[in-house]
């Protein structure tokens, strides 16, 4: 006896997401593993030169970061791996789960994250997406802003449609950099905010199977 499409086809065990980046970018994990790949990437060039004190320094800052993103239960992170004109782009993307807990809402939860940031909502597919924007000093270089598009994404129900009451969801920080002064550069920031929007916009949520 046939068996129908539905019974053979085989459940999904979760939901998990998908995102398109430019050319020239790679999605890392917060593992032991992605450290190190990211490691051997970001030193390549000191190596090839000889800089010893150089590869430590980009150690030690890849570390530092890795940890930090740990700490605050990141799933992972997309970067720029590839140069373009002889120079990195200022930008990156963090993927970072944000759940409501035994009580509260996810609103709740998002005006927490966004420790006072005003926060903008857009309907997307039915579901309410939550949006603000972050800005602050770089320690090493006043001159330079970090910037931050900031977006939840509530996550659906196992099937995988819209939950009436999301209990979690997915917090997404695109950051890039501004300097202050310099001809040119609001035509930079803006085309890398733009950017930014447009990975949003990419952004799905995909069956695990």
């Amino acid at each position: 006896m046939s068996q129908s499409l539905s019974e053979t086809k085989p459940k999904p065990r979760g939901i998990g997401y998908s995102m398109v980046y430019p050319p020239g970018w790679r999605e890392f994990r917060t593992t032991a593993e992605h450290e190190g790949i990211l490691t051997k990437l970001a030193t390549a060039e000191a190596k090839s030169l000889g800089r010893a004190d150089v590869v430590l320094l980009i150690r030690q800052k890849t570390h530092e970061m890795f940890e930090h993103l740990r700490r605050r239960g990141s799933l992972g992170f997309a970067l720029p791996v590839a140069k373009v004109n002889g120079g990195a782009i200022p930008t990156s993307m963090i993927m970072t789960p944000l759940k409501v807990g035994a009580s509260g809402t996810l609103p709740d939860a998002v005006r927490r994250v966004a420790g006072g940031n005003p926060v903008e909502t857009e309907i997307v597919d039915g579901a309410t997406w939550y949006r603000w924007s972050t800005s602050e000093r770089a320690d090493e270089a006043p001159e330079f802003l970090n910037l931050g598009l900031n977006m939840v994404i509530p996550r659906p129900l196992p099937d995988g449609s819209e939950d009436p009451d999301p209990k979690a969801g997915l917090w997404l920080l695109y950051s890039y950099a501004q300097v202050d002064a310099g001809e040119g550069k609001a035509e930079l920031t803006e085309a890398l905010q733009e950017l930014g929007y447009a990975i949003f916009g990419t952004f799905r949520w995909v069956p695990v199977q």
